[in-house]
């Protein structure tokens, strides 16, 4: 196989097959890695999640050439977890000369993605442009974020996001990223899980009312969009995409 693409989802439906199409075309093979739970197992009275990645994908055994795979596992802790996630699928499969790790929110568009598979570092991270709510507004960060990494080599660890050194970040190339537009149901899901979880694996603490004040009930004049309990300001307001000039 030339390249591959390893997702990971537990939740959040509402953009996988956007993220798959985007590079459907690029690669030979797409493994899906489905947790049914979130690595804390002791999160309790969660929202209902109504949703089966197995069936979900389905839809692409239709289309013939037998590219996308979905793996149901369960993983106790992000961390290393991609390199996990590759290493199952060398078990099966021959090495690629490239991997994409990608989450299910990430979305590239072709012309970008076509950059992506020139570069030669052994790893490459990309950051994100990140919606608010639809494709209409975005969030701006002073600080890099990086989403999906590019292995051309096998991964020797992962953090507990795609990549292993975040000071690998392409300085141009983006892809977007949807995490911010799930469905409500979905998201308060997402922020249920964060709540009871965060200290688990050591991210920092959301806030309790991140939900309904800032995303779900948000208007345009809403400031201080970051979830974390303590750096609130890091995201100060939503902007209109694309940005004006």
């Amino acid at each position: 196989m030339r390249r591959i693409a390893v997702y990971r989802i537990h939740y959040g439906l509402d953009f996988l097959g956007k993220s798959i199409e985007s590079l459907y075309l690029h690669v030979d093979k797409i493994f899906v890695f489905w947790s049914k739970q979130p690595w804390y197992k002791g999160a309790m009275n969660l929202p209902p999640l109504n949703e089966n990645v197995k069936e979900f994908c389905k839809k692409y055994e239709n289309w013939g050439d037998n590219k996308v795979s979905v793996f149901e596992r369960e993983y106790d802790l992000p961390l290393n977890q991609y390199k996990k996630m590759y290493d199952e699928v060398m078990q099966y499969y021959p090495q690629p000369k490239q991997t994409l790790f990608m989450e299910p929110d990430m979305v590239w568009d072709h012309k970008t993605l076509n950059e992506v598979w020139k570069l030669k570092d052994l790893e490459v991270c990309f950051n994100q442009i990140e919606f608010w709510k639809n494709e209409q507004w975005y969030i701006k960060r002073d600080t890099d974020r990086p989403g999906p990494s590019l292995w051309n080599t096998a991964p020797t660890e992962t953090q507990k996001g795609c990549w292993q050194n975040a000071r690998t970040v392409h300085p141009t190339l983006k892809c977007y990223n949807y995490g911010f537009c799930l469905s409500p149901e979905v998201m308060k899901y997402k922020h249920e899980v964060a709540l009871q979880s965060s200290k688990y694996y050591k991210d920092s603490k959301p806030s309790e009312t991140w939900y309904e004040d800032k995303w779900l009930n948000w208007t345009p004049e809403t400031e201080d969009l970051e979830i974390s309990e303590k750096h609130t300001h890091y995201i100060k307001k939503a902007l209109p995409w694309p940005p004006l000039k």
